[in-house]
């Protein structure tokens, strides 16, 4: 293909992946006169079509050969996960097409090294997105450079932080997102953006050194902190990639022989240091007001490009592709040099060889219980959560057989060590469930979306409850015990004293209540619904707010801002609460009666505990310093309004509605007389004694709990 295009012909480009990056790609491009977007491709036939709407592209395809056989473009933007990167970008450029990749290019040296010999065999352009180098701070930091007022670069850090919670993507995909596939695990998908940068400023690599730690927040032993030191051609370097320090940090600072620089991407701010002729300590004294100015008035500018649209994600990607586009138009080289792609890649081969992939499906570990003696066998679901984690010790003490349903990207050592049967999968795929089902008799649901996105946490417990009845019909399984919540009862049609019982009304409006809410009352219908199966019958656990045992002591009452206590409620409000061993407790008394098959319980201990009670007995022995604030129902039910104003104006704020405030402040109870008839439950001891006395760490205070975004729980939230 000729290099060569006039400049008033628009290059066409096509794009394969339409994942949430590409939405950058696709509006960055459009906002360019000079090309056009003709066709993309996605194994994701729905995803596809949307991306292509969205964005007025003409031509979908299922897979980039078919985009390649079926229509002329010019340049191909590789935007799929990591491990089809090196195959499409192959196929491009055997094809004569112009390459324009994510990172990283490839995972090993031979394969970058082979696109980049075709590319320069057709006179091709080959360009991986080292977006960073082209963010406009970073680009003043290279200008400043280039004019000699810092100096030579003596040393170079580059670092970031990844805070896992503020990635949705990846906590929510179903089944296992691709970032934990990548050889070396989930943080090689960060490293190319600290490699890059630091070998642009200390030169490429004439070797490094690497530490690696695991410290149990990435499952199965992966490694979650890294230190890179580099030895450059030109000068020093530090890279730090860690999923441990908060708050997230992300960052590039230069040590020159005549100051010093910073970069936060974070904050989107450079401060420079330079050297100064005064003396140290009017330095010392007046160093923080100087770096307070320039920081403050980069913050306004930062604000008012907020104001004006021009703060936006991505923004190196906004400057790159014209440069990219232009190296393809005028034949001269890419913005990026192969030699800095390929010494990245080369650096990530050593910093992640060795590793061992980590199981994500099937059996983790086989059972090593020892003194089984009941003949029913379980599975649970949520049993690496924290309710979970007791139910399932419960069990074992009582000499079941358990298997272990854990998500693929929990940590399930500690249940392996338990000597239970480990099993990984996800409750929303129907397959995972039905395999771990296959040989139990009982399966015991308490798996639910506790945080997340409301979409998450919704389809979590509703197709999860789904999956759990078809597993159950397919594997012929004899009942099941689901774990649901109070969160399922209308509070509206409550009135104030009195009591939830089995028979009260259930929620309407869940919707109006929040995503927990509104997923645990769907999922009851569907319990509801196989309640009285004559093959393999439901019981319903519906447990009022459960505690201790590793719980957070604030939350029956309120939030911790600060030095205060924000209680939603009055002061004598009764609290309705149950011990988590006494909710494990109940578990096994119901797993242990036929007579409790198809019915419903309410779980809650029969102590009527106030508000002020439970923060004189519990609160205010653990944090005595703490206000507490008690927020007037009247303040919210005002401030709710207000919101509901703006809502319809903007379309945008909070939903503090009636149905949702009656949840947190009517004086409602939970009676357990049903379940106190047919099994004889009863609580262990005085709650309050319970909750005060100082324990010995649970299951649930383990630090490599399970992904606290799919807990077994049956909490009201």
């Amino acid at each position: 293909m000729n290099s060569n295009h006039k400049s008033q012909t628009p290059l066409r480009i096509g794009i394969v992946g339409c994942g949430r990056v590409a939405e950058y790609h696709a509006r960055f491009i459009k906002d360019l006169s000079d090309v056009q977007m003709v066709a993309v491709a996605d194994k994701n036939e729905a995803a596809v079509r949307q991306f292509a709407a969205a964005h007025q592209i003409p031509l979908v395809f299922g897979t980039v050969e078919e985009l390649l056989q079926s229509t002329k473009i010019d340049v191909l933007h590789v935007i799929t996960p990591p491990a089809f990167h090196y195959e499409c970008a192959r196929a491009a450029l055997e094809r004569g097409v112009h390459v324009f990749v994510e990172k990283p290019v490839a995972f090993t040296t031979r394969e970058v090294t082979d696109l980049y010999e075709r590319a320069a065999s057709r006179g091709l352009v080959l360009c991986p997105d080292f977006l960073q180098l082209f963010h406009p701070k970073m680009q003043e930091l290279i200008a400043l450079l280039d004019s000699g007022d810092l100096g030579r670069v003596v040393h170079v850090e580059t670092g970031l932080h990844v805070n896992l919670d503020q990635s949705p993507e990846i906590l929510e995909a179903e089944g296992i997102h691709w970032a934990y596939r990548l050889p070396g695990g989930l943080l090689r998908d960060y490293t190319s953006h600290l490699l890059y940068m630091a070998m642009y400023f200390a030169g490429l690599p004439n070797n490094i050194h690497v530490s690696r730690n695991s410290r149990g927040t990435l499952p199965q032993g992966m490694t979650d902190h890294l230190t890179v030191h580099i030895d450059g051609a030109q000068s020093t370097a530090t890279v730090v990639l860690s999923c441990l320090p908060r708050p997230s940090a992300y960052y590039v600072r230069l040590f020159c022989e005549k100051g010093a620089a910073e970069i936060n991407f974070e904050t989107q701010s450079l401060l420079v240091t330079r050297q100064s002729g005064l003396p140290r300590r009017i330095v010392s004294a007046t160093a923080n007001y100087a770096a307070s100015y320039k920081l403050s008035g980069q913050g306004t500018s930062a604000i008012v490009n907020y104001l004006r649209g021009k703060l936006v994600p991505y923004a190196g990607m906004q400057a790159l592709l014209p440069r990219f586009y232009n190296s393809i138009r005028h034949s001269t080289p890419p913005p990026i040099s192969p030699d800095l792609a390929t010494a990245v890649v080369w650096a990530e081969e050593e910093i992640f060889s060795g590793s061992v992939a980590p199981r994500f499906e099937g059996c983790y570990a086989p059972s090593r219980q020892a003194g089984v003696r009941q003949s029913q066998r379980l599975l649970v679901t949520g049993a690496n959560g924290y309710v979970g984690a007791h139910v399932v010790k419960a069990m074992l003490e009582n000499g079941y057989y358990v298997r272990a349903l854990v998500r693929p990207t929990g940590s399930p050592e500690r249940l392996a060590g338990m000597g239970v049967e480990v099993f990984l999968g996800d409750v929303r795929r129907l397959d995972d469930v039905s395999a771990a089902a296959e040989g139990m008799d009982v399966i015991v649901h308490m798996a639910a979306g506790m945080k997340g996105s409301p979409e998450f946490m919704v389809d979590s417990c509703v197709r999860g409850t789904k999956n759990v009845a078809e597993a159950a019909a397919r594997q012929k399984v004899k009942r099941v015990i689901y774990m649901s919540s109070l969160s399922v009862y209308d509070y509206s049609a409550q009135p104030n004293g009195s009591d939830f019982t089995e028979t009260s009304p259930l929620e309407s409006q869940a919707e109006s209540r929040g995503a927990y809410s509104l997923g645990k009352r769907r999922a009851e219908d569907i319990a509801l619904a196989h309640r009285n199966d004559p093959t393999t019958p439901w019981t319903i656990l519906r447990p009022s707010l459960i505690v201790g045992g590793g719980s957070d002591i604030l939350s029956p009452v309120g939030s911790k801002a600060g030095n205060n206590l924000l209680s939603f409620s009055s002061s004598r409000k009764r609290l309705a609460l149950v011990h988590v061993e006494d909710v494990a407790i109940a578990v096994l008394q119901v797993l242990s009666r036929p007579n409790t098959q198809g019915q419903i319980y309410v779980l809650s201990d029969p102590d009527r505990i106030t508000v002020r009670q439970y923060v004189k007995a519990c609160v205010r022995n653990r944090y005595p310093g703490l206000r507490v604030l008690y927020v007037p129902y009247i303040a919210l039910r005002s401030l709710g309004l207000m919101a509901t104003l703006v809502r319809k104006i903007t379309g945008f704020g909070p939903s503090i509605n009636r149905r949702r405030l009656l949840s947190l402040y009517r004086d409602v109870g939970a009676g357990s007389a049903q379940l106190l008839r047919d099994t004889g439950w009863q609580p262990s001891g005085k709650l309050l004694e319970r909750l005060n006395r100082k324990l010995d760490p649970t299951p649930a205070q383990d630090p490599k709990v399970e992904n606290p975004a799919l807990v077994g729980s049956g909490q009201e939230r």
